[in-house]
């Protein structure tokens, strides 16, 4: 018997809707899919959907699968029963706490957490009914700068206006390859497409990176920059815009505060100096801030938007070029304005109720030097081998890790070198992966198919506001359970207390009384989310389980934003947050070292067919031979390099050897080498058999490389020396 479900990816921020076919068998009841296709029925994706969501049925399958608990016992790893692993892990959780004091436990969330909505609300509040305030996600090692620079300017980590692709003339992407890897921090389906459709109409798109991106290709212009220096372009941009051109500031100033302030940080950047810097004529960068400025709203054009993605967050000026990025928007009359860039609502008002709860600010807590704060609830995984080793009472002593590998994924060797001092570590994934290799015990999670959702981290990211839920597509195989349930039982396991604001606090002592009533139901992420959704009044859980396919809402307004939802204390937008404005120092200070010829520099990109560590065992997707470096022929000439020969990329911090391809799409002075690579010695077997080697093994870590603003590891832009193998 065959059924089709809808349902929608969470790979990414796209959320592309689905189709599942399952078949059960009549005797065994057992459940297979057979097939996963895009749902032409979809509101907003209408058919478009990538290889990697159409191998979620291989995925729910794999044979590698963590399928039952596992304990480590004598050095290996071996199966034991939930009761014993959670009456364990409890113990040695309510022991060290004891002992030590709350301080002692951790969570790491990877980046599969922020697309469960269930994962994410009871793992953090299984840490914070503990007492603990050490939450480390891996937001900190490419979007921190974002979060932090919304939450000082708008009062919130969640606020990132979105384009109004619909309407603008003129759009600069830096750092970004959305034909590959989508948008980040923004839900637009088939971005590319929509892209082109902005030069179909007549508009102009520029597309800023080290590298003829395949986007840049497809669509638009492609202007080449050095790695690590957006924020200098954007600074000389801001210097055209309001010394050479003369924006009209007025009105900034009714909706913001430190206007004066953003325009005095811009006046030293010439188009001149910033191009000795940039690599970009000083001609370029001008005619860029001249043809923004014509198409701004502020202006009297149709409207014009800058946005940022990794390929700037996670170099040396990530929090500084998003600040200056977020303040030309604004002065320019581009933000909270039809063809310029709008603040979504979503189904309920994430910011609203952000507000009302007390999340996406800033608190007190800080890492035990003293020297990071938390950003988006959580601190940066840079910092979480010096808090693991510290010789600090408070130093961590267990560490939970749900859908991650930062072993694999933070840069250096410190954090693997780091793991073996802790007294418990913990594993709650697919996969055996390499951080998994440290643990004393790996618990088996469900995949997005074993699961209902509602995607509401990206509520206020929507290009095309809608709303979908998702049931569980089939049940859980094997052993496997939902972080909501894992994280519970760990609540009740560790001792927490029943009375305290968390979920963990008391919806575990709820349900586990429920569960001794006949026919009584469980509290689970439904039903807070039906709450929610009556709240928002702008759709039901009801209607949206009668529309599987999703449904569309209301469109974003212009003018609901400005003087209405900012979250600061004045309401006033914050253009000038101290931090920021004393970081500007380090421009000055790093001018002549990014400006210095002859170096080749670090820079990452992405393939459609993987996703960061954790694609690379499904069997539904061809893999690439590894990752292979790119280099210009000019830059492998001058080392003696040929196409297609193995390359040593190295620095000060370690080594790899890759195989690289020489093509003119990448400017002189920059290596590119993707990440999420190299799982020879642990991982599942497929992804142990590529070829390919962990490129954050060159990338140097420790608190000298963070970003000193958001604490953002600083992934780009380091030099490295490449030479030939043999």
């Amino acid at each position: 018997m065959t059924r089709s479900t809808r349902t929608f990816c969470r790979i990414c921020e796209v959320h592309c809707g689905l189709v599942v076919d399952v078949d059960t068998d009549r005797d065994t009841g057992e459940e297979r899919v057979v097939k996963v296709s895009p749902d032409r029925d979809h509101p907003v994706t209408k058919g478009y959907c990538c290889v990697k969501g159409l191998g979620l049925g291989a995925l729910h399958h794999d044979d590698d699968r963590v399928d039952v608990p596992l304990k480590r016992v004598d050095g290996e790893l071996v199966e034991v029963s939930w009761e014993q692993a959670l009456t364990e892990i409890g113990a040695r959780v309510r022991g060290l706490v004891d002992e030590h004091g709350p301080r002692a436990l951790a969570l790491y969330q990877g980046n599969p957490t922020f697309f469960s909505l269930s994962g994410t609300v009871m793992s953090t509040a299984f840490v914070e009914a503990l007492g603990s305030p050490n939450v480390f996600a891996s937001h900190s090692i490419d979007v921190n700068t974002k979060f932090h620079v919304s939450t000082e300017m708008y009062g919130l980590s969640l606020v990132h206006p979105v384009p109004d692709f619909e309407h603008l003339d003129f759009f600069v992407c830096l750092g970004s390859n959305p034909l590959v890897s989508q948008m980040s921090v923004l839900q637009v389906s088939d971005a590319a497409g929509v892209l082109s459709s902005i030069t179909e109409r007549g508009g102009r798109v520029v597309i800023v990176d080290p590298r003829r991106t395949e986007t840049a290709r497809r669509v638009g212009e492609h202007v080449p920059i050095r790695p690590g220096t957006d924020a200098y372009l954007l600074a000389a941009m801001l210097h055209v815009l309001t010394v050479e051109v003369g924006l009209d500031l007025a009105p900034a100033r009714e909706v913001a505060r430190g206007v004066d302030d953003l325009v005095a940080a811009a006046a030293p950047w010439t188009p001149e100096r910033a191009g000795a810097v940039t690599g970009i004529p000083a001609a370029t960068i001008r005619d860029l801030a001249t043809s923004y400025a014509a198409a701004s709203v502020g202006q009297g054009g149709r409207g014009a938007a800058l946005y940022c993605s990794t390929g700037v967050n996670m170099g040396p000026f990530g929090s500084v070029a998003y600040w200056l990025l977020q303040g030309i928007n604004l002065l320019a009359g581009n933000l909270d304005r039809r063809g310029g860039l709008l603040v979504p609502r979503g189904a309920f008002d994430t910011l609203r109720l952000s507000s009302l709860i007390g999340l996406g600010g800033f608190d007190d807590h800080r890492t035990t030097d003293g020297r990071w704060h938390r950003v988006a609830g959580a601190f940066p995984v840079a910092a979480l081998a010096d808090e693991i080793t510290t010789d600090h009472p408070d130093r961590v002593r267990a560490l939970f890790v749900s859908a991650g590998n930062p072993a694999h994924s933070v840069p250096g060797d410190a954090l693997a070198e780091a793991l073996p001092h802790l007294d418990l570590m913990v594993s709650v994934d697919l996969y055996r992966n390499e951080t998994a290799a440290y643990a004393d015990y790996v618990l088996p999670a469900t995949d997005m198919l074993e699961r209902p959702d509602f995607p509401a981290s990206h509520q206020s990211l929507q290009i095309v506001p809608h709303a979908q839920w998702t049931p569980a597509v089939v049940e859980p195989l094997a052993q496997r359970r939902t972080e909501w349930q894992i994280f519970s039982d760990l609540a009740l396991a560790s001792g927490v207390r029943p009375w305290g604001v968390t979920a963990a606090h008391t919806l575990p002592r709820l349900n586990r009384l429920l569960r001794r009533l006949p026919r009584s139901p469980q509290v689970t992420m439904d039903t807070l989310l039906a709450v929610l959704l009556r709240w928002g009044r702008r759709t039901t859980l009801g209607e949206l389980k009668r529309r599987p396919e999703g449904v569309l809402l209301p469109p974003t307004e212009p003018g609901s934003f400005l003087g209405k939802r900012v979250a600061t204390s004045d309401g006033l937008v914050d253009l000038a947050p101290a931090d920021l404005v004393a970081d500007l120092a380090r421009l000055e200070a790093s001018e002549a070292e990014l400006s210095r010829p002859g170096v080749l520099r670090l820079v990452g990109r992405r393939d459609r067919r993987s996703h960061n560590s954790w694609m690379h065992n499904n069997s539904h997707i061809r893999q690439p031979d590894g990752n292979t470096a790119l280099m210009h022929p000019d830059d492998a000439a001058a080392r003696g390099i040929a196409d297609g020969a193995t390359i040593e990329v190295s620095s000060a911090t370690g080594a790899v050897e890759v195989t690289v391809s020489l093509t003119d799409d990448v400017a002189p002075g920059v290596v590119v080498v993707p990440h999420g690579w190299g799982h020879a010695t642990t991982g599942p077997r497929r992804a142990r058999a590529l070829a390919g080697a962990n490129i954050n093994a060159v990338v140097p870590g420790g608190p000298a490389q963070m970003d000193p603003v958001s604490g953002q590891a600083i992934m780009l832009a380091h030099e490295v020396e490449v030479r030939p193998v043999g």
